[in-house]
């Protein structure tokens, strides 16, 4: 399930092709197989009701259209739970539910009897909240030209091409990408060559007795406070020549740089890059490191990704992040934290205090991260 959209200004839409053909400019992605759910303002009715539809949150989880065709699967039902909550915590009155799916070519196949049935015990889920499903809508995928219907009714309509809407261009001008289908968000997550990963984790060990040293004699000379300032502008620097574009490290640097962010100060210390203007070196560091590390050394890069994937509204992409994060390690708590705030639906300004710590943290070891392009 994704997060609410992070746009500051509220959609509004009034027709429901137009509304459709939003929605991969709203996730980022085109989606498939997949029950996409947007929260309206109380001012507003479902499409097709004469007015405009204001839209806030903005979630998606995978539809399952397998099983009887009069019940829907409890994975679904569970689904509705986590939708219920975030639209509740929202104060949204009504939703709509747009369900994609490649299944859903024949309106009134066994298939769409499903759909039927999901879009109706969804509406149950919701009442139970006082939430008004306003509409529903069914459509095969998001193309232009596509033909959408309304499940168990007659009406139907066609898509208008979801890149020339309004929403996507002004997604692009953001210069947020919107890609053709989640599989391209996973591939930027994508492990090395297995070889290459086993070289780094062989590197590892010799990494962690070289940190341990260096940080010993630097904790002699300056205290603990002077090693990890060592260690975070170490860590900053190779931010820098991610920034500059310098190509893949050798095996015993991502090794180093692994041991560093094992050091919790220094790890939450570059949370705060990711709503500064050193966001996307940091992010092609953490996304070469995330693809590098083996795991459980992978997680706390993932982490490292997923938040600022979160901190600027892509939730869909955070929670590709924080998947490969907690399959590395379990048990990595600041993954957890992150994926049970994103499983909630919080916004992300409710998280970006941890970035605001970040600067804290560095400011306390004498490092003023950049807020100007630079770093001292």
């Amino acid at each position: 399930m994704t997060t609410p959209t992070s746009s500051s200004r509220p959609l509004r839409l009034t027709d429901i092709g137009e509304l459709i053909a939003a929605v991969p400019a709203l996730l980022g992605f085109r989606p498939t197989r997949s029950l996409v759910v947007l929260t309206l303002s109380p001012a507003t009715a479902g499409p097709g009701s004469g007015g405009s539809a204001t839209i806030g949150a903005v979630m998606r989880h995978d539809l399952l259209l397998d099983g009887p065709r009069h019940t829907a699967p409890d994975r679904m039902h569970d689904a509705f739970r986590r939708f219920r909550a975030v639209c509740a915590r929202e104060g949204a009155e009504s939703v709509i539910a747009i369900l994609v799916d490649d299944r859903l070519s024949d309106p009134h196949g066994p298939d769409a009897e499903r759909a039927h049935t999901i879009v109706e015990e969804f509406a149950a889920s919701l009442a139970g909240a006082d939430i008004t499903l306003g509409g529903a809508l069914a459509v095969p995928a998001i193309d232009a030209g596509a033909t959408w219907f309304v499940p168990g009714r007659g009406e139907c309509g066609t898509v208008p091409d979801p890149d020339a809407s309004v929403v996507a261009a002004a997604r692009v001008f953001d210069g947020n990408p919107i890609r053709r289908a989640r599989s391209e968000l996973t591939a930027l997550l994508e492990p090395y060559p297995t070889g290459f990963r086993e070289e780094v984790a062989d590197s590892l060990d010799e990494a962690a007795r070289t940190r341990d040293l260096t940080y010993e004699r630097a904790e002699r000379a300056g205290g603990a406070g002077y090693a990890d300032r060592a260690e975070l502008q170490t860590l900053l620097s190779h931010v820098a020549r991610a920034g500059d574009g310098a190509d893949r490290l050798l095996p015993g640097e991502y090794a180093e740089l692994a041991v560093i962010l094992a050091n919790r100060t220094v790890r939450d210390a570059v949370l705060a890059l990711a709503s500064g203007p050193w966001a996307d070196a940091a992010e092609r560091l953490w996304l070469d490191l995330a693809r590098a590390l083996p795991d459980p050394e992978r997680a706390d890069a993932a982490a490292l990704v997923a938040f600022g994937a979160y901190v600027r509204g892509d939730g869909p992409f955070a929670g590709v992040a924080l998947k490969a994060a907690l399959e590395s390690d379990p048990r990595h708590r600041l993954s957890d934290l992150l994926d049970q705030a994103l499983q909630a639906g919080l916004r992300p300004e409710a998280i970006r205090g941890l970035a605001a710590t970040g600067y804290e943290l560095a400011a306390r070891l004498g490092v003023e991260l950049p807020q100007d392009g630079t770093a001292r």
